[in-house]
């Protein structure tokens, strides 16, 4: 039987992954639509999803994982046997949110200097 501190933890440690997937695939669509269709329409879509997501994103997606990285913990201290992989990807997802908001922040009072 799955404890609920385990099904928060995973819930909580894989929507920053899904964010990041989703930016990653945007970047990705924007980089091939760029050259064909000259700055259109659908090209001006997905570059504004993917730099807005890589604004935005890094502060929420390190609170979901600090969270996630907690009921990990305490799932772990109730006996889940699947929980160390979540908190050890939740202690991952925090070092690389920690630097995507550092750098989220650094774009914010460089881009007020522009």
């Amino acid at each position: 039987m799955r404890n609920s501190s385990y099904s928060k933890a995973k819930v909580l440690t894989l929507i920053p992954i899904i964010v990041f997937v989703v930016t990653v695939i945007c970047m990705v669509l924007a980089t091939v639509l760029e050259g064909p269709t000259h700055r259109g329409a659908i090209y001006s879509i997905f570059a504004f999803v993917w730099i807005i997501s890589m604004f935005i994103s890094p502060l929420p997606c390190l609170v979901l994982s600090i969270l996630g990285t907690v009921f990990a913990a305490k799932a772990s201290k109730d006996g889940s046997a699947k929980t160390p992989v979540f908190l050890i990807l939740g202690i991952i997802e925090i070092l690389i949110y920690v630097v995507g908001a550092i750098l989220a922040v650094l774009m914010f009072i460089g881009g007020q200097s522009v």
